[in-house]
């Protein structure tokens, strides 16, 4: 009697691993954009599920963004006001078209905020971008230090939180572009230096601005840029 040919039945087996180990691969490829989907719907809603869970949170943020302004640091920080310098700042022209509201202008990023005057930090915080009164304006030569909170209030849409925070300030860097409007003249810096940090370690920048990196820790983002126009 002949013998039979393995073949075909060798030439099936083969064929049924080639098509399992493809499923396999689409199982865990489909899984993993799954998880990837998740991951990037959850993202934008974790300081919302935070504030829900953590009353305290807005407090705790406050705090971290005013601390680097009370001058705990150890180093020297100059002040404007004890030794007003000799030099005059060259002025932008002034544009009747621009805003009245002195504003602050970050297009990498989608920042479109006003910058809030005054020595209640909580209460300008609260509605964007916070100058600290004790240091300078475009208009002078003093270092211009702005402030605004990362992750902000519960009750703040998308919208306000991308345009009034510096929720995204980390996704910024060197080479950016940053616009002050201030008394209807522009003002334009460049960021050069993008670094976190407990303190302010740069005080030859023209502009500062800084955010809390996380919620509670002492670490924050800061941003130094200098004026080119």
């Amino acid at each position: 009697m002949p013998l039979r040919s393995n073949k075909p039945r060798s030439t099936k087996a083969k064929a049924r691993t080639i098509l399992s180990g493809i499923i396999n691969l689409y199982t865990v490829i489909g899984v993993m954009l799954i998880i990837l989907a998740t991951l990037l719907f959850v993202a934008p809603i974790l300081p919302y599920l935070w504030y829900r869970l953590n009353t305290d949170a807005t407090e705790q943020e406050i705090t971290t963004i005013e601390t680097p302004v009370d001058q705990t640091d150890t180093t020297p920080q100059p002040d404007p006001h004890l030794d007003p310098p000799a030099e005059t700042v060259t002025l932008p022209p002034f544009d009747p078209a621009l805003p009245t509201l002195n504003t602050l202008l970050i297009p990498s990023i989608g920042v479109d905020s006003p910058v809030h005057e005054g020595t209640d930090a909580t209460a300008a915080l609260e509605n964007g971008v916070w100058r600290a009164p004790e240091f300078g304006t475009p208009e002078d030569t003093a270092t211009i230090i702005l402030a605004a909170h990362r992750f902000g209030y519960l009750s703040w849409t998308t919208d306000f939180r991308t345009k009034r925070s510096f929720y995204n300030l980390p996704k910024t860097g060197v080479g950016d572009r940053v616009e002050i409007i201030w008394n209807q003249r522009k003002y334009i810096y460049e960021i050069y230096r993008a670094e976190d940090s407990t303190a302010i370690v740069d005080y030859d920048a023209d502009l500062v601005l800084y955010t809390c990196r996380m919620f509670n820790s002492p670490v924050r983002v800061f941003r130094y840029a200098q004026r080119v126009e």
